[in-house]
């Protein structure tokens, strides 16, 4: 009878997210398994984000959004009120001397990808202004598809005056704006950096559903160690953070899953953004907390995924 109640209870609005959020973060096996069939359906993720601001993707950690437009020359900055991201402001900035993507070393071009903003410096060279928020460039992605380069940051104008109207790959604005980008981004762990080529195509929910949805029938996949199940998630592309394979890969999780340990994997936190790219595919970079109990083994950290959607399957191309 309490069960019957307690799944009754998940199919009404006023507390379905909520309960749901509950079950994601403490595993509460009494709605448990009307929960992972919910999570893994493409019809409740549409229905939760229907009143949801998903124009930039889904975030459920992030508050700060600072989308740069290369062509434009611009940084907007978006700030993530209950389910809305609004803009507070907009900056003019200065890019690399040459247009598209960054590949390599001293190539003058400002990368197109998105990014974290790792640290804030002060005392610097005049040259780069009052500060500098350094940048996660190269990222995991960038790094497993051969490009380089390092050191791309925001930063400011020489204090001794002017400078060329264009870096050599950071992202430059006057000082004084700087200053009030400094003013506005306080909390780095909660800002991400989306850097674009042109106008940043907004998602679609029907993608973000299928992202979802496919993110936790992949967690299904890999709590209950079907081997083959799980590997479909798998781009034949497939690198891991270390740069093996999926051939690699396919032996190591086979190996692991042999071993028939009983396990709890549980997802919290999940941040999903487009990630820009020339071939208009739709990829998407997706972060989360991931809290793994095995036995005696216990793990809880950052978990940071690069997938693509081909028609309404998910497909993981970088994984750490």
């Amino acid at each position: 009878m309490k069960l019957l109640f307690l799944v009754s209870i998940l199919y009404l609005e006023l507390f379905a997210y909520s309960l749901m959020d509950y079950y994601r973060k403490y595993g509460t096996e009494d709605i448990g398994k009307e929960a992972e069939r919910l999570l893994k359906s493409k019809q409740f993720w549409l229905e939760r984000l229907k009143n949801i601001d998903t124009d930039f993707g889904y975030y459920e950690d992030i508050e700060y959004l600072l989308i740069v437009n290369k062509i434009f020359q611009s940084l907007d900055v978006y700030r993530k009120r209950g389910n809305i991201f609004q803009m507070v402001t907009t900056f003019d900035i200065l890019v690399g001397e040459k247009r598209g993507d960054k590949f390599t070393e001293g190539d003058k071009r400002t990368p197109t990808g998105v990014y974290e903003l790792v640290e804030k410096l002060k005392k610097l060279d005049q040259f780069y202004g009052p500060l500098a928020f350094v940048t996660s460039y190269p990222n995991l992605f960038d790094k497993l598809h051969g490009k380089s380069g390092s050191g791309i940051w925001i930063h400011g104008y020489p204090l001794s005056g002017d400078r060329n109207p264009y870096t050599k790959g950071c992202i430059a604005l006057k000082n004084d704006r700087l200053l009030e980008l400094s003013r506005i981004v306080r909390n780095l762990d909660k800002t991400l950096l989306i850097l674009e080529d042109g106008q940043l195509e907004k998602v679609s929910k029907e993608d973000l559903a299928i992202v979802l949805a496919s993110l936790y029938r992949w967690l299904d996949s890999w709590r209950s160690q079907n081997l083959r199940y799980y590997l479909s998630f798998y781009s034949k592309e497939f690198r891991r953070f270390d740069g093996n394979d999926l051939k690699w890969f396919r032996e190591y999780k086979k190996r692991v899953f042999s071993k028939k340990k009983r396990i709890k994997i549980f997802f919290t936190n999940i941040n999903i953004t487009p990630y820009p790219n020339r071939e208009k595919k739709r990829l998407f970079r997706i972060t989360f907390q991931e809290r793994y109990i095995s036995g005696k083994y216990r793990f809880q950290g950052k978990k940071e995924l690069y997938i693509e959607l081909i028609g309404d399957r998910m497909k993981i191309l970088v994984e750490r």
